[in-house]
């Protein structure tokens, strides 16, 4: 059996995942478990290696292949979809598996739509993807695969749940050694969140947070630093301070290790997960930047979307991180539940008023597995749904969400404004000259909106088309 395992290339760059500078972790971490059980695996990181459709096609047609992963997410949901039609029309006796968050979001629907997947992978793809391979050696069904939706007979057939691995410890390390050497690279400290966000489809679970040691965190960082030499390493935890006394723990040992010396580090948390002397921890271990999801500056419209934090919290974590010296990151959304263009004005005034050395300012999508979804489908908490199309589900140039008295043009115009609002009012005029020229093509797609333009996703590739994205809103 040989099994390629795909990041598809991306048609035109919009999220800073189309055209990231670190390698797909979740491609890793499935390629090192096949290899863990001696499986003949390899590996395509299109986004990485800025492949286009052709180039990875070649790559494909090199060795002959049984099954094919992709991943992907809603907004690109369809490109990969089209690599598989192109995989199949070469071999169609290929098996394609669709992994990652739109595909655990909505399998059955997934598969419904796009016929050229063959499988749907619900949650972390470990132990299903070997099963998978296992039952096409052994010639069996599918039947009984928890955590896999598949075709029989011209239906498609759901699996039971599959229970996520408690024990991360187990897993074997990802295989960045598959990859081409990156400046960047991303590591995962723990998987899920207990919080219950109206805008996010928590792909790792909710309720229980699951960690790997700060000693197997450590083993995994030496080989990354000393092999890599990465410029930065960002930890992919949803909330990274989440347990307090862990992340101590973590951060003496990468002191403790010169790692501080040798790499920067990111991470996101929340406004209500740190303290001053742990922000101080933080900072002497070089991060370089920490991001925090602060989503609203109304009071109303966090208790709406669930987020369990007070506007002091936010305000009293900014400062802190400030004074500890750390550069700070902040994602805002327009958009949530009940939004009204006074409510959203509060966000930007809060913006301004925090001062972030950057912001991020998104759109709400309402994307599949989440509260916002379910309450665009039913035009609830202010909510006018204008389209079901995956390919407009992105935070720049998606059109697929605005309220029913706050048209999507005024929102988009809400978002300019509230950046130039935010460097103007606390007179960082270098500081937007730079925001500008770096994301002019986020510019000229903004006028070409608002004089009516229908832009879409695909394309020729463009520059990044702005900052959402850089901004984890934990």
């Amino acid at each position: 059996m040989k099994i390629l395992l795909i990041n598809p290339p991306a048609i035109q760059t919009i999220e800073e995942s189309d055209e990231p500078d670190n390698p797909s972790i979740s491609i890793a971490y499935l390629a090192g478990y096949l290899r863990s059980k001696n499986i003949d695996v390899d590996v395509i990181d299109g986004k990485l290696e800025r492949l286009n459709f052709e180039q990875t096609i070649e790559r494909f047609k090199k060795k002959k292949y049984d099954i094919v992963g992709l991943t992907s997410y809603t907004h690109d949901v369809k490109n990969a979809h089209k690599l598989a039609s192109l995989i199949k029309a070469i071999d169609k006796k290929v098996l394609t598996v669709i992994g990652g968050v739109h595909a655990t979001a909505i399998p059955y629907e997934t598969l419904e739509k796009l016929p050229n997947f063959d499988l749907a992978v619900v949650g972390e793809g470990e132990y299903m993807l070997y099963d998978i391979i296992k039952a096409v050696e052994e010639n069996k069904s599918f039947k009984g695969i928890e955590g896999v939706y598949y075709r029989e007979d011209g239906q498609i057939i759901p699996n039971p749940v599959r229970v996520r691995e408690q024990n991360l410890d187990a897993l074997p390390l990802p295989a960045w050694d598959m990859f081409p050497a990156a400046k960047k690279y991303q590591i995962i400290g723990a998987r899920g969140c207990p919080n219950f966000c109206s805008f996010c489809m928590s792909p790792y679970g909710r309720k229980i947070m699951r960690f790997r040691s700060p000693e197997n965190v450590i083993q995994e960082l030496e080989w990354l630093i000393n092999t890599y030499h990465p410029i930065q390493i960002r930890f992919n935890d949803e909330t990274f301070s989440h347990d307090m006394e862990r992340a101590h723990k973590l951060l003496d040992l990468i002191i403790e290790k010169g790692f501080h010396k040798k790499t920067a580090f990111v991470a996101s948390t929340r406004a209500n997960k740190v303290d001053y002397p742990l922000l101080l921890k933080i900072k002497k271990a070089n991060f370089e930047f920490l991001e925090i999801g602060v989503e609203t500056g109304d009071p109303e419209i966090i208790i709406k979307t669930h987020k369990g934090i007070t506007i002091d919290q936010t305000e009293r974590a900014v400062k802190l991180a400030k004074k500890a010296g750390l550069n700070v990151g902040c994602g805002f959304i327009i958009g949530h539940p009940g939004e009204t263009k006074e409510t959203a004005q509060k966000t930007m005034d809060f913006m301004a008023k925090l001062n972030p050395k950057v912001a991020a300012i998104g759109l709400m999508v309402p994307y599949p597995g989440t509260e916002v979804a379910e309450l665009a489908k039913r035009g609830e908490a202010n909510y006018h749904l204008l389209s079901t199309d995956w390919e407009d589900y992105n935070k720049q140039i998606g059109n697929a969400l605005e309220m029913k008295n706050f048209t999507r043009k005024e929102m988009e115009m809400m978002q300019a404004l509230g950046y130039l609002k935010l460097y103007y009012k606390n007179a960082r005029f270098m500081d937007l000259a730079k925001f500008i020229w770096k994301y002019k093509a986020a510019g000229i797609i903004f006028v070409k909106k608002q004089l009516g333009f229908k832009i879409k996703y695909g394309g020729d590739s463009t520059n990044q088309l702005g900052p959402i994205g850089q901004i984890s809103t934990a």
